[in-house]
């Protein structure tokens, strides 16, 4: 059994060399797990993504240099999603707590935490020589959060 959370860490995530750095370190903690554990991972990554897809911080807009704000892509809210996992299981459950905290991930340099995405099928293709296969599991596409999008 793998500790998500433990994996992941506590990162400082409020810029994207935070979040490249925040990348670089796990990749050398997934370099350390087996293949069935990776693959454990990305499961568990989809349901973390999953469980903050939700309609109230989707809503939050993305606030640019000069005050300009600009709704959400679905792109950019997973990607948002993607920092506030990097932060860390603290930063995650208090978005789920209080969505204004889900405000600091949606600024431009979230955008870098996408490499949150692939890292651990990229550590699965090294070490096996094929890609990673997944069954089923949980969505990560915006609004697929059935109960997080209802009115």
């Amino acid at each position: 059994m793998i500790d998500f959370w433990h994996i992941i860490g506590s990162n400082p995530v409020q810029s994207g060399g935070d979040v490249r750095s925040a990348l670089d370190r796990l990749s050398g903690r997934l370099d350390e797990l087996d293949p069935a554990d990776l693959v454990k991972f990305s499961e568990k990554l989809r349901e973390a993504l999953y469980g903050i897809d939700r309609r109230e911080l989707a809503e939050i807009p993305v606030v640019l240099a000069g005050g300009l704000e600009l709704p959400q892509t679905g792109d950019h809210f997973l990607y948002a999603r993607c920092a506030c996992i990097l932060a860390g299981r603290d930063k995650y459950d208090a978005t789920l707590r209080a969505s204004s905290d889900f405000a600091r991930f949606v600024k431009p340099f979230s955008q870098a935490a996408e490499g949150l995405l692939y890292i651990a099928s990229s550590v699965y293709e090294k070490k096996v020589g094929s890609e990673m296969r997944m069954g089923g599991g949980f969505a990560i596409e915006s609004m697929s959060n059935v109960q997080g999008w209802a009115e």
